[in-house]
């Protein structure tokens, strides 16, 4: 249903024109003039507006036909002029009226017209929210995969930007990535995609465990119709989507031994041929490979082929675990808690207390792991501020663990908790250079009794 506006100072022409819209299912409003259509103009939000352009006069007309490019820009305007006028609806167009029909029209014709018209809003409606999403979806590949957006400062990761910066402008060269499971291989390889020459052509992810290997063949190179029971036609594979751009494959390690001379075939030239087909097919991509595996250890064991490897560890990548990378977790959280904000509007922090805590735990999941307990804490804690009582057991009694072992073994509990005691107290000074000031905030302790205690306990920096 649209809303239109009827001017016409015929009262016959101008009840004809609301009644026939008002049966087509359009809420109408009507005006004998200037004055009333102004008045109509001002107070709706209009969509569509059929005008006279004598209403009474040709200055009336222009009138409201200016008036309403002015004040209501989004809609659209039909004029109505008589036989003999046809040059002075021409000037209306060009003064912004979107069409214009003679007097003596059959009020089907009108209808016709006028709905031609809202299907032309709509889809102008349709390209400009499709050209908005691809704005915004373009902003967000650019910002997410910005290096500056790759989260970290800690020495590990100023080395990694530092490479891949002179990695990016590198059109062909092929980059293998390798580390943990969680630390971020894909949102690397994506940053070097969108920041290089490609990044204007596709994108391409293969997750090499994900896919069968009876299905992984036509999944990369596509198949031709025929090619078995159930291929009606022709479909490209992911090598040929990825032309011009880049293709990741994840999870490298994992491929068969029969996958893997298959891809070391197309390495060597960059062709293959459909499954089913005999048409040799050449394409230009550059290829990114990640795993979480040793593939060293996995070519002493013959599980991967010494020659793939080489061809795949062009320029290679290793991706820190986050365990080596200490100094970036007040700046994760930092981060992901801003996301909490702007998505949930949730807002949470981190105490000392509790970010000590996860300063020191191990996070086998990696960045992964961190992210999903930001997530998780912002879901299931209702204060602002998180304590260590509000993280989960595990990475509490995890710390706790390590610090308590270094107290087993010894003769008595005195010497036992001294152990404890500096075994504890060293880490913090390490981690924090030394600064004993930061220590002890970052522990709860007055400065000078922990300086008595460094002391005491004979702990030198090295």
């Amino acid at each position: 249903m649209a809303k239109i506006l009827v001017v016409d100072d015929e009262l016959s022409i101008r009840k004809a024109i609301a009644l026939s819209l008002k049966n087509e299912g359009h809420e109408v409003f009507a005006a004998d003039g200037r004055e009333k259509a102004q008045e109509i103009i001002l107070q709706n939000d209009l969509d569509l507006m059929v005008v006279d352009l004598f209403v009474p006069t040709e200055a009336d007309g222009m009138a409201i036909l200016k008036l309403c490019k002015e004040q209501r820009p989004a809609a659209l305007v039909m004029m109505i002029t008589a036989h003999g006028s046809i040059d002075r609806a021409v000037q209306a167009i060009k003064a912004g009226a979107d069409d214009f029909l003679a007097k003596g029209f059959a009020m089907q014709e009108l209808i016709f017209r006028l709905q031609r018209l809202l299907d032309q809003k709509e889809l102008q409606e349709e390209n400009r929210q499709l050209a908005a999403s691809y704005r915004r979806l373009r902003q967000e590949i650019e910002g997410r995969y910005r290096f500056g957006e790759i989260i970290g400062s800690s020495k590990a990761m100023r080395d990694l930007l530092n490479l891949l910066a002179r990695v990016v402008d590198d059109r062909d060269a092929t980059v293998l990535l390798q580390g943990e499971s969680g630390t971020g291989k894909e949102l690397l390889a994506r940053a070097i995609h969108y920041n290089g020459p490609r990044q204007d052509k596709p994108f391409v992810v293969v997750n090499c465990a994900a896919i069968p290997e009876n299905l992984l063949e036509s999944e990369l190179f596509g198949y031709d119709r025929g090619a078995f029971t159930g291929a009606l036609k022709d479909k490209p594979g992911k090598f040929e989507m990825a032309d011009g751009g880049t293709i990741f494959l994840d999870e490298i390690g994992e491929l068969s031994p029969k996958m893997q001379v298959e891809l070391l075939r197309f390495l060597q030239d960059h062709t293959f041929e459909r499954l089913g087909g005999n048409r040799p097919i050449t394409v230009d991509v550059r290829i990114i490979a990640a795993t979480n595996k040793r593939l060293e250890e996995e070519m002493a064991g013959g599980r991967f082929r010494e020659d793939l490897f080489y061809r795949l560890n062009v320029i290679p990548i290793e991706v820190p675990p986050l365990r080596q990378r200490q100094d970036d977790i007040a700046i994760l959280l930092t981060h992901f808690a801003t996301q909490m904000r702007q998505e949930k509007g949730r807002e949470i922090r981190f105490s000392q207390a509790a970010l000590t805590l996860l300063e020191n735990y191990a996070w086998p999941g990696n960045v992964r792991e961190l992210e999903n307990l930001v997530q998780r804490l912002a879901v299931t804690v209702p204060h602002a501020t998180i304590l260590p009582t509000d993280l989960p057991a595990t990475f509490r009694n995890t710390v706790e663990r390590e610090a308590a072992d270094a107290g087993f073994g010894q003769e008595s509990l005195e010497e036992a908790r001294a152990t404890f005691e500096k075994a504890f107290l060293l880490r913090y000074l390490e981690k924090h250079h030394w600064n004993i000031t930061a220590v002890a905030a970052a522990i709860g302790e007055r400065r000078d009794t922990l300086s008595r205690k460094i002391k005491r306990l004979g702990l030198k920096s090295e």
